[in-house]
Protein backbone atom coordinates (compact mmCIF):
# COMPACT_ATOMS: atom_id res chain seq x y z
CA UNK A 1 0.00 0.00 0.00
CA UNK A 2 2.88 2.35 0.82
CA UNK A 3 4.41 1.97 -2.67
CA UNK A 4 1.06 2.65 -4.34
CA UNK A 5 0.68 5.96 -2.49
CA UNK A 6 4.24 6.97 -3.35
CA UNK A 7 3.71 6.05 -7.00
CA UNK A 8 0.45 8.01 -7.06
CA UNK A 9 2.17 11.04 -5.51
CA UNK A 10 4.86 10.96 -8.18
CA UNK A 11 2.26 10.54 -10.91
CA UNK A 12 0.27 13.56 -9.76
CA UNK A 13 3.47 15.57 -9.31
CA UNK A 14 4.51 14.70 -12.88
CA UNK A 15 1.07 15.70 -14.22
CA UNK A 16 1.25 18.98 -12.28
CA UNK A 17 4.77 19.66 -13.55
CA UNK A 18 3.76 18.91 -17.16
CA UNK A 19 0.77 21.27 -16.77
CA UNK A 20 3.03 24.05 -15.47
CA UNK A 21 5.46 23.57 -18.37
CA UNK A 22 2.54 23.60 -20.81
CA UNK A 23 1.13 26.86 -19.43
CA UNK A 24 4.58 28.49 -19.49
CA UNK A 25 5.19 27.31 -23.07
CA UNK A 26 1.79 28.67 -24.17
CA UNK A 27 2.58 32.08 -22.68
CA UNK A 28 6.15 32.07 -24.02
CA UNK A 29 5.18 31.07 -27.57
CA UNK A 30 1.78 32.78 -27.96
CA UNK A 31 0.66 35.32 -25.34
CA UNK A 32 3.86 37.32 -24.77
CA UNK A 33 4.80 37.75 -28.47
CA UNK A 34 1.23 38.86 -29.23
CA UNK A 35 1.32 41.39 -26.39
CA UNK A 36 4.70 42.75 -27.57
CA UNK A 37 3.41 43.02 -31.14
CA UNK A 38 0.24 44.86 -30.17
CA UNK A 39 2.15 47.14 -27.77
CA UNK A 40 4.34 48.42 -30.61
CA UNK A 41 1.34 48.95 -32.89
CA UNK A 42 1.64 45.89 -35.09
CA UNK A 43 -0.99 43.43 -36.25
CA UNK A 44 -0.70 39.91 -34.83
CA UNK A 45 -1.16 37.21 -37.47
CA UNK A 46 -2.22 34.25 -35.36
CA UNK A 47 -2.14 31.76 -38.21
CA UNK A 48 1.57 32.35 -38.82
CA UNK A 49 2.39 33.63 -35.31
CA UNK A 50 4.10 36.69 -36.74
CA UNK A 51 3.83 40.41 -36.19
CA UNK A 52 2.81 42.35 -39.26
CA UNK A 53 3.19 46.00 -40.07
CA UNK A 54 0.03 47.97 -40.79
CA UNK A 55 0.32 50.08 -43.93
CA UNK A 56 -2.23 52.76 -44.81
CA UNK A 57 -3.86 52.22 -48.20
CA UNK A 58 -2.38 55.51 -49.40
CA UNK A 59 1.10 54.04 -49.00
CA UNK A 60 0.31 51.06 -51.20
CA UNK A 61 -1.59 52.97 -53.91
CA UNK A 62 0.47 56.19 -53.70
CA UNK A 63 -2.81 58.10 -53.71
CA UNK A 64 -2.88 61.35 -51.70
CA UNK A 65 -5.14 61.04 -48.64
CA UNK A 66 -7.10 64.25 -49.37
CA UNK A 67 -8.58 63.09 -52.72
CA UNK A 68 -12.29 62.22 -52.83
CA UNK A 69 -13.34 58.63 -53.61
CA UNK A 70 -13.37 57.63 -57.27
CA UNK A 71 -16.81 56.00 -57.47
CA UNK A 72 -19.17 58.57 -55.99
CA UNK A 73 -21.68 58.89 -58.84
CA UNK A 74 -24.85 57.10 -57.63
CA UNK A 75 -25.96 56.25 -61.17
CA UNK A 76 -22.74 54.35 -61.81
CA UNK A 77 -23.13 52.45 -58.59
CA UNK A 78 -26.59 51.09 -59.43
CA UNK A 79 -26.72 47.40 -60.05
CA UNK A 80 -28.42 44.18 -58.95
CA UNK A 81 -28.79 43.73 -55.23
CA UNK A 82 -30.87 41.69 -52.84
CA UNK A 83 -33.63 44.31 -52.79
CA UNK A 84 -33.52 44.87 -56.59
CA UNK A 85 -32.55 41.60 -58.30
CA UNK A 86 -31.51 41.58 -61.95
CA UNK A 87 -34.32 40.88 -64.42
Amino acid sequence: MKSNITRLQWTFFAIFLASCVGVFAYHYLWVWPKARCEARGGAWAARWMKCGTIYPIETLTRRPPNLPPINTDPKKMEGPSASKPAK
